[in-house]
């Protein structure tokens, strides 16, 4: 009778055991579970590379995607998604540090180390720019990414911000925007998109390169508080202006945009614009191309509002092709007919100064790099000045 009693309570005993055990192993789980370095939050990399700008790269972008690879915890955490504005698909990175094909390397050396040799692949995916006549398009490629990145992700949006596509045409908003106002518009219209959850960055803002003119201050200001306040207003859960330098580094892409004037304006008609001679000539050709009034009008519409005490200088430029200065003839052929097409677009050809061409005597960069040609720097050299100044002495008229 005592034993058949006492055969309940050790059942109950037992069972008070294995719930003890269990919550014991649970509350092991857990902790342990809290205390491992937890797997990265996605990553998205959006560039809108093009002759504009730098190449899309620069030490705080490496930062960003080795600090992510590294914490990877399972095969595939490490993973980087590549946006690029003229390339309709999403490209996948893996920067995953591996010890064979399915365990994380765990030497911190030795997975730094992997994580930077994978990074050419990630580098030569964000230059893969093809020529693409929609112009530079931040706004479309934000969008884009975000559709990309699930929530909690992270977007690091590199470009200058220097858009040529509507509804943010830089050219037709005018350099005395007022930031609050467009996105208020951009709201009504319903284009501005959802980022909810989702951090993001900018890297490069204001920074243009190449066929783009650099950009003043208050322009680079203006452009910057423009892109701060479509991403505030697109309810990201964080929106972060990174002021890393970005290398001028001459981009690897094939892809014209149009020209923005800059330092141009009825009070301020001073600077130089850059004519990309890739997108308004043939090769060895110094006849205008259909569409070169589409770089051309922007630049003839501020010429037009400059005062009588300016003059405008007009340059050809070629690229070197040899061990000497050659292009002489070619480069002030395309200088005359820059000249002859802004007449014909409104200018005042009493504003119009000195034509010359100085073949490859004054390059951007060295397209000759160790004595051997380089395409991608040529394409860089390859330009018509329009230099803005005010006038020597007393104004003749």
């Amino acid at each position: 009778m005592n034993a058949s009693r006492t055969r309940p309570y050790a059942a109950g005993a037992l069972r008070a055991l294995s719930l003890t055990l269990a919550l014991a192993g649970l509350a092991v789980g857990t902790l342990t579970a809290c205390g491992s370095v937890p797997s990265p939050e996605p990553l998205t990399i959006a560039v809108t590379g093009s002759m504009a700008e730098p190449a899309p790269w620069a030490p705080v972008l490496e930062d960003l995607v080795v600090r992510h690879a590294l914490r990877a915890a399972d095969p595939g955490d490490g993973t980087v998604s590549v946006v690029v504005s003229t390339d309709p698909e999403v490209t996948e990175v893996d920067l995953t540090p591996m010890r064979g094909e399915s365990e994380v390397e765990q030497d911190a050396a030795t997975a730094r180390r992997q994580v930077l040799e994978k990074t050419a692949r990630l580098r030569s995916a964000l230059t893969a720019n093809t020529p693409n006549a929609d112009g530079l398009d931040l706004l479309g490629t934000y969008r884009r990414a975000l559709q990309s990145t699930p929530v909690g992700g992270t977007i690091v949006l590199v470009s200058s911000g220097v858009q040529t596509v509507d509804p943010l045409d830089v050219r037709t908003l005018g350099w005395n925007f007022d930031a609050a106002a467009v996105v208020r518009e951009l709201h009504r219209r319903g284009l501005v998109p959802d980022a909810s959850g989702r951090h993001v960055e900018f890297v490069g803002l204001g920074i243009a390169y190449g066929t783009q003119p650099g950009l003043p201050l208050p322009a680079a200001k203006r452009i910057t508080e423009l892109w701060r306040a479509v991403c505030t207003a697109s309810r990201a859960a964080s929106c972060t202006v990174r002021g890393d330098d970005v290398p001028r580094l001459p981009s690897a892409s094939d892809r014209p945009v149009p020209v923005v004037p800059v330092a141009a304006t009825p009070t301020s008609c001073t600077g130089t614009f850059v004519v990309p001679a890739s997108v308004t000539f043939g090769a060895d050709d110094a006849t205008l191309q259909e569409g070169a009034n589409r770089y051309l009008k922007p630049v003839a519409d501020s010429l037009k509002g400059c005062p009588t005490d300016r003059v405008v200088r007009i340059t050809g430029h070629t690229a070197q092709v040899g061990s000497g200065a050659s292009g002489f003839a070619l480069s002030a052929a395309r200088a005359r007919a820059v000249r002859d097409r802004l007449v014909r677009l409104g200018v005042d050809p009493d504003l119009l100064g000195p034509v010359e061409g100085v073949g490859s005597t004054r390059p951007v960069v060295d397209n000759m790099p160790g004595g051997v040609f380089a395409e991608p720097l040529a394409r860089q050299n390859r330009r018509v000045e329009i230099t803005v100044t005010t006038k020597e002495g007393p104004d003749p008229s």
